[in-house]
């Protein structure tokens, strides 16, 4: 770092009679005395705030009057409040981390675990950037030192700070005393469909993506393509509508802001874009995207009836499911009449083409063909015939499609991989269909009472129309678009 100490510490000139040798080495290794101004030459303002990043440096570390529970949280937060509110600090903050984890043989390793924190909060100027790499590098790589398994978590945490821009909030007192009891990373419950939970270490430096490729390396997902239609979902107690998590977000910073509140609050994996065909030889993949699949087929969101009657061809698919569904459950009779009716599709028990005791003879005369299966088999049948029904792999909404200003129509918009569908809201039959490069933007608008509206404008350069539709639920439906096109544009390059 000689050439950085000489451009931007407070030093002399070599000829100066000013200052000796062994004071220049003193700025930049370890003291046990505070600084009585900044290492770089900063203004009066920010020379006072730097003065008061050291003395908070040392409190962390135990340099400055011992070191007493509070005082941890207290020296974080005055650090991470003086960085945030002056970014010129920023390179002071990490020339004093620098400086107190050199040559130090007595609070290094609290020092360096204060380093973690930093390091996952501000990047540095970029004429800084190859001194403190290098610097974090040496410590990190060299197995005879002995904190190199701390620098290693700070080298980790900057670069992604570079990359994703650092945490937004302060940590909690109990993620700060944990990275002080060298405890680097909190075990976080995660909630697949159908219920099951995953519980994965979460780090400071760690983001929605980490835990998405996580979760997809579970599931045999290695395509990082296929990994992109993958979300985690944050569902507050109480809160009608959830949008999915950034895939740039601090994991820490969304569930500490939620327990400061207060708040109920549960992670979700789940499957929102549907493009990729489906992986039926892999189990835990099957287990997931069944139970998701699965509420949305029952409901009848899936089954699409002309005129409101059932095809032949989906009466056999129907009553195939449904022995597969019981199968499914580790049952081992044919189904009876009452389980019969929750096997079914609620829109196909409602038709008046079949009544519900045909419907147990249809179901029992497949049941021969599924018994021997294996439950997690039977999952996977499901998901086979249901992947060719022209609705599957949907996402829908209940919106209002406004044509006259003072009609708004009802439809249920399905977004899939082949464009967006408003289907008619009993039958599901298709109303209309606009294929994604025939959409050029949409735009999220609010009028005087704060209804929500969502305008999609399709068509090219030189004709264009645009549909407004009241939803709910216009940001999640923008994003899937957004999604869908992001996906198809990156597989056509």
């Amino acid at each position: 770092m000689e050439h950085f100490r000489r451009d931007k510490f407070r030093l002399g000139a070599p000829s100066s009679t000013s200052w000796t040798w062994s004071e220049q080495m003193s700025m930049v290794k370890y003291s046990q005395a505070p600084i009585t101004e900044s290492l770089l030459p900063l203004d009066e303002d920010n020379n006072r705030l730097a003065i008061e990043c050291y003395v908070s440096i040392m409190r962390y570390m135990g340099d400055y009057g011992g070191n007493n529970g509070g005082g941890e949280v207290e020296a974080v937060y005055t650090l991470l409040r003086n960085c945030h509110g002056s970014p010129p600090l920023r390179d002071e903050l990490y020339c004093q981390m620098m400086k107190q984890t050199t040559n130090n043989s007595k609070t290094a390793q609290r020092g360096w675990r204060l380093f973690t924190i930093l390091s996952a909060y501000f990047t540095c100027s970029e004429e800084l950037q190859p001194y403190l790499f290098k610097y974090l590098e040496s410590a990190a790589y060299d197995k005879r030192r002995a904190y190199h398994g701390t620098a290693l978590v700070t080298l980790q945490n900057l670069r992604k700070t570079f990359k994703y821009g650092g945490r937004r909030n302060v940590p909690s007192v109990e993620e700060i005393t944990a990275i002080t009891a060298g405890r680097n990373a909190k075990r976080q419950i995660f909630r697949l469909p159908g219920g099951t939970q995953r519980v994965l270490n979460v780090k400071g430096s760690t983001v929605v993506k980490d835990i998405i490729e996580e979760m997809c390396g579970l599931l045999n997902i290695s395509r990082v393509e296929e990994r992109e239609e993958f979300s985690i979902y944050c569902i507050v107690e109480g809160d009608t509508f959830t949008m999915p998590l950034m895939k740039e977000e601090y994991v820490l910073d969304v569930t500490t802001e939620l327990y400061k509140n207060e708040q109920v609050f549960y992670l979700i994996f789940c499957r929102s874009v549907w493009f990729f065909p489906l992986k039926l030889d892999s189990e835990p993949y099957v287990e997931v995207v069944f139970n998701q699949v699965a509420p949305d087929y029952l409901e009848g969101l899936l089954l699409v009836m002309p005129e409101g009657t059932l095809r032949q061809e989906d009466v056999n698919d129907i009553s195939r499911i449904a022995a597969l569904l019981h199968r499914a459950a580790e049952l081992q009779q044919p189904p009876a009449l009452k389980e019969t009716k929750y096997l079914l599709p609620k829109p196909a028990l409602a038709a008046r083409d079949l009544k519900p005791i045909q419907w147990v003879g249809l179901v029992g005369g497949q049941w021969d063909s599924v018994r021997a299966l294996s439950p997690g088999q039977a999952k996977a049948r499901v998901l086979d015939i249901l992947q060719s029904w022209p609705l599957f792999g949907s996402s829908f909404f209940s919106v209002r499609r406004i044509v006259d200003a003072s009609l708004p129509e009802e439809y249920i918009m399905a977004l899939n991989k082949s464009g967006v569908h408003f289907l008619d809201p009993v039958t599901h039959e298709p109303v209309s269909f606009s294929p994604y490069n025939e959409i050029i933007s949409t735009r999220k608008v609010k009028n005087e009472e704060s209804v929500l509206y969502l305008d999609l404008k399709f068509g090219n350069l030189m004709q264009q129309r645009i549909s407004r539709i009241q939803t709910e639920h216009a940001h999640e439906i923008s994003r899937l678009i957004r999604m869908y096109i992001y996906i198809k544009k990156g597989l056509m390059e």
